[in-house]
């Protein structure tokens, strides 16, 4: 049984939620699981962490989740859509920032016939403060349905970087490409993998890198489908990969990283700049085009 319907069939200490949500425990973790008409989706409350979407029209999950992940409090997920805040990358620790280990208040859950909207909440406490001593309020609003849409929101006198690091399940990375990146990035690796067309990748080894002036829309060109990725008040968009490095990851399954591809939402070139008096936002729609 795959993770996925082993999180779908957990029902320790159910709680439900609305119609289509429920709220259970698994392993360390308190999950809202989600079964509309429209999709078929999970979130852990630590990190907000939107763990897997599937909509109707996919006989696979669009965001993608590790078969190896561990659902341990004060450990990252490994898949899903984990939110890097306030910091990207390693500039200090944790890595990727705190956002995505602690956890989160469900605010909100409606539906309708389009899908379900949830809203979850984190502020400042003593956990945060041992990690970052600023006050702030942070809210992200997920829409679940057809569409899957995020966004992040904060609030407080602070600038800030992060990311929504989306791990997009594919047939094959060797046989996708992702499109609409611009033309100028940072390389992160001591590899070369230069792009054969201007602003977009295909791949054929690990890849890390940050593009800095991306259009609006990014396309996953799989077999049968395309993933259309419409980035909100973004000023980058990270494309990752380990490719065969995956053996060394000990949340990853060796061949592993033949599934997906990670299409990352962020704002790392131009941080956000926040104050108390008004909420900066940015976020991301994903549709499959078939």
């Amino acid at each position: 049984m795959s993770i996925i319907q082993t999180i779908k069939n957990t029902h320790d200490d159910q709680k439900i939620v609305s119609k289509s949500v429920y709220q259970t425990t698994y392993q360390e973790h308190t999950i809202l699981v989600i079964t509309h008409p429209q999709c078929s989706a999970a979130i852990s409350l630590q990190g907000a962490h939107l763990l897997y979407w599937q909509p109707k029209v996919s006989s696979l999950p669009i965001i993608w989740l590790s078969e190896k992940t561990l659902f341990k409090k004060g450990v990252a997920v490994r898949g899903g859509v984990p939110i890097c805040w306030p910091w990207f990358g390693k500039v200090a620790e944790p890595a990727h920032g705190f956002a995505r280990i602690v956890d989160w208040q469900l605010t909100s859950c409606s539906e309708n016939e389009d899908g379900v909207d949830i809203i979850l909440s984190l502020k400042d406490n003593e956990k945060t403060r041992q990690y970052w001593p600023h006050h702030f309020e942070l809210e992200l609003k997920l829409h679940l349905g057809k569409t899957c849409q995020l966004a992040l929101s904060c609030q407080g006198d602070f600038n800030a970087t992060g990311a929504l690091h989306s791990y997009f399940g594919v047939s094959d990375i060797s046989a996708i490409s992702v499109s609409g990146l611009g033309d100028t990035y940072e390389e992160r690796l001591t590899t070369i993998n230069k792009p054969k067309t201007a602003g977009e990748m295909t791949f054929n080894q690990a890849v890390d890198r940050i593009y800095t002036q991306p259009e609006p829309i990014s396309l996953i060109k799989d077999n049968d489908h395309t993933i259309k990725i419409t980035h909100i008040n973004h000023s980058d968009v990270v494309t990752w990969t380990p490719w065969d490095n995956a053996k060394n990851v000990v949340d990853l399954g060796e061949q592993s990283y033949h599934n997906f591809v990670c299409v990352e939402t962020c704002r790392i070139s131009k941080p956000i700049e926040s104050s108390n008096k008004a909420k900066t936002s940015y976020g991301v729609k994903i549709e499959v085009i078939k």
